[in-house]
């Protein structure tokens, strides 16, 4: 029996936990990677059930509308296309979806769209890793939502997972392939014996890197992400600078091909372990030899992964793809779903505490064999220091 068939049957309508009764104004702020391929399952030939784009906001906005209109891509609907963002605060737009990059002015954007009466959803892991608590607190206040799955781990639902999934657990650990970029590079190092900058030029060229990836590949944006699940799993507010973070830059065609040799795979890892008793976070991003069997070896491309680990469910994994403009829509999409089913919801902002300790990485690691033990076992590839 179909959902549908279901509740016919029983006499009742799915509501709105399933679609929005009317359909929801969105907003969008850039139109880069991300964005135009939001707007395209917006306002495409498939529009998403429930979602109308009504503006667009971008530096170039007359030049890219009249280059969609060119290529004969043009976006259906009623889009007003704009640079101002005042256009966008004084309109009538229930959700603005952030997707400029950058902290400023995606911050001012945000909050400013939050005191507008607007909820948002953003796909910026640096805004919500340096001042997420204080916008969750804005939009409780407000009463509206700030969401952020596409922030961590493109199409891979961790957000939800850790935040909501795993709420009835106590969380003690994470371990996950947050960059798709460098999981990118790193796998086609694997399969090719190429170079960091070769690798890096490929995956350029299928939309998996920025112009300047060196965010990615220096563990930047991996740790902004591991900030974001410390609050979400740990309830610990971390400042990213805080994080510990060795670059996958340096790494050579020998060592990857050495490392696969003795069955194992060099992967950029983000790890973070929670000692509640002393108050005490370790927590780092790095280059790391895992076992050929394990779910991070198995993560090939711009794919992400994370086993999770908490005192009563164990592991949990979860696995997806983390780059790419489609990608990241999917999770931006979802949580614009999410609001546009229950608009009124109010969603607490968290508690968070700062950790007494926060350690890194052992100073005079250099190279460390990995073992065989229990996934998520790792040796770890630094720059001595």
């Amino acid at each position: 029996m179909s959902v549908d068939s279901f509740f016919l049957a029983s006499g009742n309508s799915p509501g709105p936990c399933f679609f929005p009764a009317t359909r929801c104004r969105v907003a969008l702020l850039g139109f880069g990677t991300v964005g135009s391929a939001i707007a395209a399952r917006l306002a495409g030939p498939d529009p998403v059930d429930g979602l109308e784009l009504t503006h667009i906001l971008d530096r170039r906005a007359s030049a890219k509308r009249d280059e969609l209109t060119a290529s004969r891509a043009a976006l259906r609907g009623n889009i007003l296309w704009t640079t101002n963002v005042g256009d966008i605060l004084a309109s009538n737009a229930d959700i603005v979806i952030e997707a400029i990059g950058g902290i400023e002015p995606a911050t001012e954007w945000i909050r400013a769209a939050l005191v507008a009466g607007k909820s948002v959803v953003t796909a910026n892991k640096q805004v919500i890793a340096h001042h997420g608590p204080s916008l969750l607190q804005l939009a409780e206040r407000q009463g509206r939502q700030l969401r952020f799955e596409a922030a961590v781990g493109g199409s891979m639902p961790i957000v939800r997972a850790v935040s909501d999934g795993l709420a009835g657990d106590r969380l003690t650990r994470i371990v996950a392939i947050l960059n798709g970029t460098s999981n990118a590079v790193l796998s086609r190092m694997e399969a090719t014996g190429c170079t960091v900058p070769h690798a890096v030029a490929d995956a350029k060229a299928r939309g998996y890197a920025e112009a300047d990836p060196s965010a990615d590949l220096d563990g930047i944006d991996a740790r902004a992400k591991l900030a974001i699940l410390c609050a979400l799993g740990f309830r610990l507010r971390v400042d990213p600078s805080r994080i510990e973070t060795r670059s996958i830059a340096h790494l050579q065609p020998a060592d990857v091909q050495q490392v696969r040799r003795r069955g194992g795979a060099i992967r950029q890892l983000a790890f973070a372990e929670y000692d509640r008793t002393r108050s005490a976070l370790t927590a780092w991003v790095a280059p790391a030899i895992v076992p050929r069997s394990s779910i991070f070896a198995r993560t090939c491309g711009p794919q992400n992964a994370a086993v999770i680990t908490g005192e009563h469910a164990g592991d949990i994994g979860v696995f997806g793809a983390g780059a790419g403009g489609a990608a990241t829509a999917v999770a931006a999409i979802g949580d614009l779903l999410t609001i546009a089913r229950d608009r009124a919801a109010i969603v607490p902002a968290p508690l968070l505490s700062a950790p007494s300790i926060i350690k890194g990485l052992d100073r005079g690691t250099h190279i460390v064999d990995f073992v065989e033990r229990a996934e998520p076992s790792v040796g770890l590839i630094a720059e001595a220091v």
